[in-house]
């Protein structure tokens, strides 16, 4: 089989592979050639004198007086390993280079490190002009300040109160004892404090190193005329890399010099080319390979066909068709590729094109955009319908809680609100209170240790992934909100147990309540219109029953005792509930609108994860923001 055949073979094959169609490519016109190269590289030896500062830390090292004549000195030196004179840097790097040319091809520029010589030198300390002593920034070199107690004036305002009259009248100040000025603490009076840039010392030390790097400097040029006009974009593409695709690599004479390199090296070798004319639905295209492996240099867009032909089916609507080409590996690659920013081999050798590729993400973006507008489609109804009954879930409980215990629910008004949690922050950060018997000092701590903790929970446990700023947010409403519960649940629930508990009253209140479920289910639960309505005057009429029932056992049991006015004294118990919920409405509100909203948008985000999870697609996943 011939390598026209064989290269035919394998792009058939890779192309069925890859796309899941058969890709009747016909190669032709087969043009091998085997250029002669020409490679030249050296590396210069670059000295310099590299300033180190050490502020008022004199560090180890010839020491050479002042600065300027440290960095003289080291100059000098310098020169002399310029001039060869002491061969220390090339030295160091002879040992980096090794006998194989091939190997020393790939040496790119190195740092040689520093000679043993080190010369150090110093300068008068430019803040305190080698005193050691700066200006003290507390009093401004006055050696006193101000003081805080009595403003300067050395004598304060005191009011008090005499055989019945106030007594308006200034005394000395203790603070200052009537000098109006203290003594600075910062310099202790004397107007001066240690230099910090130079610790005191007066002097700043430098440090002068000399350092050596090889670079690199490489040419080429082709030997022969014979090579395919794309080559020298391969080369240059390849870089230093390009010697393992060589053949016949033979080291020469270098000729001339490169850019006053001290260590030259040359040698020539073959680059083994290849170039084919590629006929796919009668469209022609050239594809490139280069080098002794036949790397690709580019593929001329040979699998554009293919791969459109299965790409172009996504997000037509059809789910097992998305899953199927999503499940295409040339298609899957691409998608990932460009989602997580990579570079991969189909997309790099012009395997598929830039066009096809971008045609590809675009049909791809289309299929997101239809998911996740239906992941939240009919969202807004059912979270309305959800705030409705998580209100009237809450005003049932509101109701009974406060008919179990009437006397408690009476003091509500009485009790901490969620309104007054900003008065309450203010107070704990500005230390008016402590909690727990602690220092004030630790309000600091409960509070921004509670945000952390709230901050590392949300980004543990919320169902998805959100930005930074949602993360913030949700975190600080945590701080503000759980806290209150915490406290409101403890504190109310020690209280809740020292007031009497009224079963019958709640009892009686809860029979109200129960038969606005009874309608309100009996319309829900049947699927047409009038069995609903059936539905909602069944209800009813096992409301009224339930009430007829206790109205005959009232005359046995006697919870009410008037009996002639049953209905009204039954509201009646409604009452003290009724007050309970209007005293705590913004809770009531609060809780109603959280669970509706977090709920629900959980329901639909859990209904759409395991939507999207069905096109087995872990880049749809993330594109979705479910991977977690």
């Amino acid at each position: 089989m011939s390598k026209l055949e064989q290269f035919q073979e394998f792009i058939r094959n890779n192309g069925k592979d890859l796309t899941g169609v058969n890709v009747p490519v016909v190669l032709s016109d087969e043009q091998t050639k085997l250029p002669e190269l020409n490679f030249t590289f050296g590396w210069t030896i670059e000295i310099g004198v590299t300033e180190h500062e050490h502020g008022g830390h004199c560090p180890s090292g010839i020491k050479s007086g002042s600065a300027s004549n440290a960095y003289s000195c080291a100059n000098d030196t310098a020169k002399q390993y310029v001039s060869g004179q002491n061969s220390l840097f090339n030295d160091r790097f002879l040992k980096i280079l090794g006998p194989d040319i091939s190997e020393n091809f790939l040496i790119k520029d190195r740092g040689l490190k520093s000679a043993p010589e080190t010369y150090v030198g110093s300068k008068v300390c430019y803040t305190c002009d080698g005193t050691g002593k700066d200006t003290c920034s507390s009093c401004h070199g006055r050696g006193s300040t101000s003081c805080s107690s009595c403003g300067g004036k050395g004598r304060n305002h005191v009011t008090r109160y005499e055989n019945n009259r106030t007594v308006h009248t200034t005394e000395s100040c203790s603070a200052c004892w009537g000098s109006g000025s203290n003594t600075c603490g910062g310099c202790g009076g004397s107007g001066k404090v240690t230099c910090r840039t130079c610790d005191g010392g007066g002097y700043l030390y430098f440090s002068y190193t000399i350092d050596g790097n090889a670079i690199r400097s490489t040419k080429w040029a082709y030997n022969t005329n014979d090579y395919h006009e794309w080559t020298t974009d391969y080369v240059k593409k390849t870089g230093l890399k390009l010697v393992h695709q060589l053949t016949e690599v033979t080291e020469v004479n270098v000729e001339g010099v490169l850019d006053g390199c001290t260590f030259i090296y040359a040698f020539t070798a073959n680059l083994p080319t290849l170039q084919f004319t590629a006929n796919i639905d009668q469209v022609d295209t050239t594809m490139c390979f280069a080098g002794s492996n036949n790397n690709t240099h580019d593929a001329g867009g040979v699998y554009d066909p293919a791969v459109w032909s299965v790409a172009k089916q996504l997000g037509g609507g059809s789910q097992s068709t998305d899953k199927s080409v999503l499940a295409t590996p040339a298609i899957k690659d691409i998608i990932e590729a460009s989602e997580t920013k990579t570079k991969i081999g189909l997309l790099e050798e012009n395997w598929v094109s830039t066009d096809i590729k971008d045609a590809i993400v675009s049909n791809y973006q289309t299929l997101v955009t239809q998911l996740k507008k239906q992941s939240v489609k009919g969202i807004a109804p059912k979270m309305f319908g959800g705030l409705i009954s998580f209100t009237f879930l809450f005003l049932t409980l509101g109701i009974l809680f406060a008919a179990m215990y009437p006397t408690f629910a009476q003091d509500s008004a009485y009790r901490m609100s969620v309104l007054q949690l900003p008065e309450w922050y203010f107070a704990l950060l500005t230390m008016k209170f402590a909690l727990f018997g602690l220092p004030a000092l630790c309000n600091y701590l409960f509070f921004f240790g509670f945000f952390w903790l709230s901050f590392q929970c949300v980004k543990k446990w919320y169902w998805k992934n959100i930005g930074p700023g949602k993360t913030w947010l949700l975190a600080f409403s945590l701080t503000i909100l759980v806290p209150h519960i915490g406290f409101s649940l403890f504190y109310n629930g020690l209280e809740v147990i020292n007031h009497p508990l009224e079963v019958t009253n709640a009892l009686l209140a809860a029979s109200i309540l129960v038969g606005f479920y009874f309608m309100m289910f009996g319309a829900k639960l049947p699927n047409r219109w009038y069995t609903k309505l059936l539905g909602f005057i069944a209800g009813i009429g096992a409301f009224c029953a339930m009430h007829y029932g206790l109205y005959l056992l009232n005359t046995r049991v006697g919870f009410i005792e008037n009996h002639g006015r049953y209905p009204y004294e039954l509201l009646e118990f409604l009452h003290p509930g009724t007050r309970f919920m209007a005293e705590n409405l913004v809770e009531w509100a609060m809780l109603s609108i959280i669970f509706a909203y977090f709920l629900t948008r959980r329901q639909f985000w859990l209904k759409a994860k395991c939507l999207v999870a069905e096109y087995d697609s872990p880049v749809l996943l993330k594109s979705m923001n479910m991977e977690k």
